[in-house]
């Protein structure tokens, strides 16, 4: 068997993996365009700093994907408490189950740290928990005329809203307008690129569909018995947990990249190919009488020097836009007519940069320390729309602990105002913005580099209103599947593409291939159990 993985991202990674233990056998090349290992998941370095592109939580509903992170990346024992170790086989192992790292894994650094989850929300330039809290603080800050608008609100949108017509109708639905405007309706648009109200439900269903009002009042209640009814309790697992009201979650000592930089090292000893710098630029389609399959594929280094290759199967995570782009084929119409190419070109996505700035200071906006592991900031004043600090995801992703390292994340297209400043530009607008949100000064800021990232976000408008006769014609090509955030268009987080990796491997040594069971993945979704079976 030879196949054909298109990304180095943790849906191809992660797809690999799978194949090569089932069916050792198997010749695997992977084709990476970038000289990046693990896609939007990677770490970039910069003057002995990591940035984390987006911000990576290691934490997933799904117990196969808790468990294969933790096996690659046993968790620090000194990240949580000691009367929760356990001894195992002669292992030592959390009392959820999960593998702990030992002294030799521990000095080389491959282990995962187990860490407090805090976001707030910057609004009015006062902070507020997310989700939501019924502490002193969120009463003081919001005031109690206004909390009881919240609450009127709240309820008259139970009665009011039947099925939400579009993400503002869906949001509203789960937390009442009044919420909807202070919490949302900001950051959304700045996320997006578009009013809430022009962006399909279907993004709300999928991302935020278990988070409620009601999930969070249940939420506090639970834990508050919890915390006067247990001696302990679960550290790592917090599977029957919404995913935003999650305390805790695991992180790769010196972030995301890590990991995936270590797998794809892992399989290369394993015999896989990995080749950096080479983009698939076209892939050859063969049309059959009930059926038809990619026969080769094109691939191009840095230099334009093109080869073609034959697979028995290609397993891609490029943009789908892209990727209809470049098959070819003398009846490219009987698969892929001119209508339905169309659907693919104008699939919108939503392009990302990322501002470092190394600070000399950092505060919040009463003076107080910052404990985030990042903030959202709804503040239409301000274009950034989220603030990641560095160094409380792990402070080894900072070389000097006396510093703030923090990342400003900016939406935008390709091409627009944002995108095509220079660097220069936006760090000039990375601090003066952290000035007028009063978290520092201008000239706290000691260093600063720009990173920008195409196509990190699939969007949930336009033509993709007409993705369902896209994911159809896909189907009936039998040896190529689509699997990960991008290679099916799905704003997936990390888990969810390698579940999709995961099964179809397994469908390919299993040689189901048909339609019927190529659709079952394009059912794996980010906030469903993942239909394993219990």
């Amino acid at each position: 068997m030879k196949v054909a993985v298109i990304g180095a991202g943790p849906a191809g990674l992660a797809f690999a993996d799978r194949l090569i233990s089932i069916h050792p056998k198997a010749k695997i090349d992977i084709y990476e365009k970038s000289n990046y290992i693990g896609g939007i998941s990677k770490t970039v370095k910069y003057k002995g700093n990591r940035i984390d592109i987006g911000g990576h939580r290691f934490f997933s509903k799904s117990d196969e994907v808790m468990r294969w992170w933790a096996e690659k990346f046993p968790i620090d024992p000194t990240s949580f408490s000691k009367d929760r170790i356990i001894t195992y086989q002669n292992s030592s192992r959390s009392a959820d189950g999960f593998r702990l790292a030992n002294k030799k894994e521990i000095d080389l650094g491959r282990v995962m740290l187990l860490r407090q989850r805090k976001s707030r929300i910057l609004y009015k330039r006062k902070l507020y928990d997310y989700p939501l809290k019924l502490n002193r603080r969120t009463i003081q800050n919001i005031g109690l005329l206004r909390m009881f608008g919240i609450c009127k609100s709240y309820i008259a949108s139970k009665f009011i809203l039947n099925k939400p017509k579009n993400l503002e109708d869906f949001i509203i639905s789960k937390f009442g307008k009044k919420l909807y405007s202070m919490f949302f309706e900001s950051y959304t648009t700045k996320v997006w690129g578009r009013h809430p109200s022009a962006i399909s439900a279907e993004w709300g269903a999928q991302r935020i569909k278990g988070l409620s009002v009601r999930k969070v009042l249940l939420d506090i209640l639970q834990k508050g018995i919890k915390k006067f009814t247990s001696n302990s309790s679960s550290e790592i697992g917090q599977k029957n947990t919404e995913t935003s009201l999650i305390e805790k979650f695991l992180y790769p000592k010196y972030g995301p990249g890590q990991m995936w930089e270590e797998v794809a090292n892992d399989l290369i000893k394993q015999g896989i190919v990995i080749h950096m710098n080479k983009k698939i630029i076209h892939l050859h389609l063969d049309v059959l009488e009930e059926t038809s399959q990619i026969k080769s594929i094109t691939i191009e280094d840095q230099n334009g020097t093109k080869k073609i290759e034959s697979y028995d199967y290609v397993i891609s995570t490029m943009p789908i836009s892209e990727l209809v782009e470049g098959i070819i084929s003398e009846k490219l119409d009987e698969i892929f007519p001119k209508e339905i190419r169309n659907i693919a070109t104008n699939l919108p996505y939503r392009d990302f940069i990322t501002v470092g700035l190394l600070l000399n200071s950092l505060k919040d906006p009463r003076g107080e320390k910052i404990d985030d592991t990042w903030i959202y900031v709804q503040e239409s004043d301000v274009k950034f729309g989220r603030l990641q600090i560095f160094n409380n995801w792990s402070p080894h992703l900072v070389s000097d602990q006396t510093k703030y390292w923090v990342g400003l994340e900016y939406f935008c297209n390709r091409g627009d105002k944002l995108w095509s400043s220079t660097d220069k530009e936006l760090i000039n607008l990375a601090k003066k913005e952290m000035s007028t949100l009063n978290l520092c000064k201008e000239n706290d800021c000691i260093d600063a580099t720009v990173l920008r990232e195409a196509k990190t976000y699939p969007a949930y408008f336009d033509s993709y209103k007409q993705f369902d006769k896209l994911i159809e014609r896909f189907n009936y090509i039998n040896n190529l599947f689509l699997i990960g955030r991008n290679g099916m268009h799905k704003y997936n987080n990390q888990d969810h593409s390698m579940l999709t990796g995961f099964r179809a491997a397994e469908l390919i040594v299993k040689k189901e291939t048909s339609p019927i069971e190529k659709n079952k993945l394009w059912f794996i979704n980010t906030e469903q159990e993942y239909h394993e079976e219990k």
